[in-house]
């Protein structure tokens, strides 16, 4: 019986050791212990990102690395050179030409020479803004005889996006330089450079005035705000009415003349002058509208030169010297303006201290009024009529002033 016993132990030990065994139900852990748990996990999650963003960024630091497009940059290739004087810009040409010579299709070459092309047609452009037309004409006769072979590889670089080259297009083809001359398509590339440089919205600007006026005004004030002297000038010119403007805005005028004239722009200046001299828009100021005439006067500004020359008859501002009027009365009559035609006629006419030339008096007064100033026919007359009389008695006939006559005019 015993035996039997122990024999039935043996075997149900034996079947319980052959069955499968089965994971215990987990137990649910503390409150304690899962926050534990949760933050050991997520201290592992934040460790591995930390390593894998480390390596990313090993990776990326191999790699070139990737930079905005430049649209003022130079072209394509275009070597590393002093672009802002005209000697290194010479130098340029000369190394790439020597290339050249040697090997006839060099890419590299020739758009070294495209580069240049493009920054003589910025110079251009700028020397015009300012008013600067013998600077302008010098350029561009160096463009067309030392870059004739240029404009294909400008207009390439253009195509692939860069702005500056596609405003050299524009100054091209609205020049008839390197190109034959196409209005329409200057205006597609400088409409598309506007955004970009101030040159190119300024004839942007021109290219739009007759289509669509507003929006060529909104160019204008662009370029104007980006420092385009010529742009500056047109607004100042707007705010004192011209252009179809409904309204007069003389404190307007100052603010866009002043930025003008501070670049140079001599016309800007002259009108500028004007109002210092007449009080409009501002307090006046006599010594600066004399340094301000004075300085377009010299640059050729035509109205510049008869304004000076009438200060310097009437002595306003400074001490009379008829001399000194009639030498600018002559340089602007000298280039045709009538009003200084009259001028220097008339004093001429009545005599200039104890000299009188009669026979320049009419050939001035002549050609003053065929240019339509009336009062030239007075003068004429009592010429004619050949009556020896005392300059005081000649008739009271006041110097004709350009801008006067304009605000009487408008």
């Amino acid at each position: 019986m015993k035996t039997s016993w122990k024999l039935i132990c043996i075997l149900l030990m034996f079947g319980l050791a052959l069955a499968p065994v089965r994971a215990a139900a987990p137990t649910k852990p503390s409150a304690k212990a899962s926050a534990k748990a949760k933050a050991m996990a997520k201290a592992k999650a934040k460790a591995k990102l930390s390593a894998k963003a480390k390596a990313s960024a090993n990776v990326k630091a191999k790699l070139p690395s990737k930079t905005p497009v430049d649209h003022s940059a130079k072209p394509e290739n275009s070597p590393r050179f002093n672009s802002t004087d005209e000697a290194s810009l010479d130098a340029e040409v000369a190394a790439a030409r020597r290339i050249l010579a040697a090997k006839p299709d060099d890419p590299e070459a020739r758009t070294r020479l495209a580069g240049v092309a493009v920054i003589l047609a910025d110079w251009v452009l700028r020397a015009e803004a300012v008013g600067d037309s013998g600077k302008a004409q010098q350029l561009t006769k160096k463009l067309a005889r030392d870059l004739h072979d240029t404009g294909w590889r400008v207009q390439k670089i253009g195509q692939k996006g860069d702005l500056k080259a596609r405003q050299a297009m524009g100054f091209f083809l609205g020049h008839g330089v390197l190109f034959e001359k196409d209005a329409g398509k200057s205006c597609v590339e400088y409409l598309a450079a506007a955004e970009k440089f101030s040159s190119a919205g300024w004839h942007a600007a021109q290219c739009l005035m007759e289509t669509s006026p507003d929006k060529a005004w909104t160019q204008m004030e662009s370029a104007a705000q980006r420092g385009h002297a010529a742009a500056q000038e047109w607004m100042g010119r707007r705010c004192l009415g011209e252009f179809g403007a409904k309204e007069k805005d003389f404190v307007c005028a100052r603010t866009h003349l002043v930025e003008s004239a501070s670049l140079g722009r001599s016309r800007a200046q002259t009108l500028l002058a004007y109002l210092l001299m007449t009080g409009q828009g501002g307090a006046v100021d006599m010594s600066r509208a004399i340094r301000l005439y004075t300085a377009a006067a010299e640059r050729g500004d035509v109205d510049a030169q008869n304004n000076l020359g009438e200060i310097n008859e009437t002595g306003r501002g400074l001490t009379r010297n008829l001399d000194e009027a009639i030498r600018w009365y002559e340089r602007a009559a000298e280039q045709g303006l009538g009003s200084a035609q009259f001028n220097a006629g008339r004093l001429w006419a009545i005599g200039i201290g104890d000299r009188k030339d009669p026979a320049k008096a009419r050939a001035l007064l002549v050609q003053a009024e065929s240019k339509g100033v009336r009062q030239a026919r007075d003068v004429l007359d009592w010429l004619d009529r050949q009556v020896v009389l005392e300059a005081s008695e000649v008739p009271a006939l006041k110097s004709a002033t350009t801008l006067d006559a304009k605000a009487k005019k408008d």
